[in-house]
């Protein structure tokens, strides 16, 4: 499935109202983008009976895995798997679903029952549309904290310590004049943090991994960025209405929710509202322009000046623009990862050597398509939104091949190495083995960095930091060769194939009898150097004669001091 900007799946499920032990099931799901597929996905609540929505954000510290992400998501709010659409639901998308929360029929005739939206950011979503999808869930939060990140204290903050900062200033904002009118859904809005440790089981453990998290809130509360004119938030208390700390086995989270079986107003229940509420928060998000980035919320709250602000969809011309060139962006990046998908595979795993240049290619022709179409229209250049459209797409394009110029890279990692196997599969054990190896090591290691930059586009956004460094490659490629190199000669020398060179020892002898054992003292006395006297002193034979074919050859050179190679010494008298 092509994704567009971050990649997101809008999932809906209602439980049956004729029974409360009945299972909840998947009804709808949507491809849009956050925050705003969250409205389409309380469309389809409401269309199911509910009359009252809980919506909350799915987050996770940055060392929880995508795979426990996808359990935890699944049995954290019961989706069994038994549902025709339960298999649609997995981490990566934006999952909404509802449950009778109601015991009796009575109930169900009162309020038709309650629905739970969760907004699931994929792990790769941007810091802006985590913190705009917070905002846009009324602040709610469902957090799985990892015990890796609670033990070092980072990790922990990395999107939600944003989300936070812009969730304050969106609140700080609705209190004023222009906010009442333009946010005025968000005013009042109570919030639930329902914080996961994942890993942990016992009361204890959690009173534990709860003291951590606390302490690290306080200190990322201190860092952030608050409104300067309201009470600035120290504790986590400040930010949300009621707090939770759970387990990870916990199979009741929505529950915790909506506690009162999804009674508007109700004091146990503070995150359920209308329909019409809710989505009208998700619209306000939208309308107000805090998708993208922080925007005039917070130039309004905090005075921090910004230097792209999300444009309002208020002008005709704009609005035509995001009705014209929306799907002329979203044409142009099928058209560039279609071109790049014939080269590499769909996959992208098939190895092309000059990946770069065809990435640079469809990215400038996937640009160019966009502006041509732009280009004919000249109200449009003087549009934001079209500008803005225009940086998204160059953003999309990099973002979503810097995913295949990722496989690139480990496809050729493995070519570098079985390259790399086959240099060594050609030497000889002899005792300079060692230093052979290390010389293939260090020529493929060569190898992989020239053909490493030949993968890279030239023009890649300094944003794209996946594009910009391949010095964790190369680090990878050294180690594993290394350790290749290694494991290699241990084998050879337990089978007895390899011996290296065994080192010679130094010996110096000093007797009371030799007075000169070093050789002649040259500043004493020069005039014996050129002596012609044919005796050396060998310290293994003892005093021998030079004969006349020695000193044609010149073998007795390899004795006179100070010869490096010399094992042996001359002694003249």
């Amino acid at each position: 499935m092509t994704k567009l900007s971050i990649p997101l799946l809008s999932i809906c499920i209602l439980s049956s109202s004729s029974s409360s032990v009945d299972a909840s099931h998947v009804v709808s799901g949507t491809t849009a983008r956050l925050p705003m597929s969250l409205s389409t996905v309380i469309n389809d609540l409401e269309a199911e009976g509910a009359s009252y929505v809980t919506t909350a954000a799915f987050l996770t510290s940055k060392s929880v895995r995508s795979a426990s992400c996808s359990k935890l998501l699944r049995s954290l709010f019961g989706v069994s798997g038994e549902g025709d659409h339960d298999e649609d639901v997995e981490y990566g998308s934006t999952m909404a679903f509802g449950k009778k929360l109601g015991d009796d029929d009575v109930a169900d005739d009162e309020d038709g029952g309650s629905g739970v939206a969760i907004a699931c950011p994929s792990n790769i979503a941007t810091v802006s549309e985590v913190s705009s999808t917070v905002v846009a869930c009324g602040g709610t939060v469902v957090y799985v904290a990892d015990p890796v990140d609670l033990g070092r204290g980072e990790g922990l903050f990395d999107s939600f310590g944003p989300a936070i900062e812009r969730l304050l200033a969106a609140r700080a904002m609705a209190e004023t004049e222009e906010g009442k009118e333009a946010i005025p859904y968000l005013r009042n809005r109570p919030s639930t943090l329902i914080v996961v440790f994942s890993g942990v089981t016992s009361n204890a453990e959690i009173a534990k991994q709860k003291a951590k998290f606390e302490s690290a809130a306080s200190k990322m509360l201190q860092a952030i960025i608050q409104p300067t004119h309201s009470k600035k938030a120290t504790k986590l208390e400040d930010v949300f209405g009621r707090i939770e700390f759970l387990s990870s086995n916990e199979m009741n989270v929505d529950m915790y929710l909506c506690p009162a079986g999804g009674k508007v107003g109700h004091p146990n229940s503070p995150s359920s509202r209308e329909p019409a509420e809710v989505a009208g928060s998700v619209s306000d998000v939208i309308s107000a322009g805090l998708v993208e980035n922080l925007g005039p919320m917070v130039e309004m709250a905090a005075k921090v000046p910004v230097k792209q602000a999300c444009p309002r969809l208020t002008s005709p011309i704009d609005l035509a623009a995001a009705r014209l060139l929306g799907p002329i962006a979203k044409k142009a990046l099928e058209d560039c990862l279609a071109t790049v998908y014939k080269s590499t595979g769909s996959d992208g795993s098939q190895l092309v050597p000059e990946f770069g240049a065809l990435a640079d290619a469809a990215i400038h022709r996937a640009l160019e398509t966009y502006d041509s179409t732009a280009s004919k229209h000249a109200n449009f250049k003087k549009s934001p939104v079209a500008k803005r459209i225009r940086v998204d797409l160059q953003e999309n394009l990099y973002t979503e091949l810097s995913d295949i110029y990722e496989v690139q890279v480990s496809s050729l990692k493995a070519a570098a190495f079985e390259a790399f196997r086959g240099r060594l599969n050609k030497l000889r054990i002899t005792p300079n083995l060692a230093n052979e190896m290390k010389e293939a090591a260090a020529t493929s290691l060569a190898e992989f960095t020239e053909q490493a930059k030949k993968l890279r586009a030239r023009a890649a956004l300094p944003s794209q930091s996946r594009w910009t460094s391949l010095s964790d490659q190369i680090s990878d490629v050294r180690s594993k060769l290394s350790e290749h190199n290694t494991d290699r000669l241990r084998a050879a020398r337990a089978s007895g194939q390899f011996k290296p060179i065994p080192r010679k020892g130094i010996t110096v002898g000093l007797h009371w009898l030799l007075p000169k054992p070093f050789g002649n003292d040259y500043r004493q006395e020069p005039w014996m150097t050129h002596t012609a006297d044919d005796l050396v002193y060998v310290p293994k034979d003892g005093i021998t004669d030079v004969g006349v074919g020695e000193i044609k050859t010149g073998e007795w050179k390899k004795g006179v001091v100070p010869a490096v190679s010399g094992s042996e010494m001359m002694y003249l008298k």
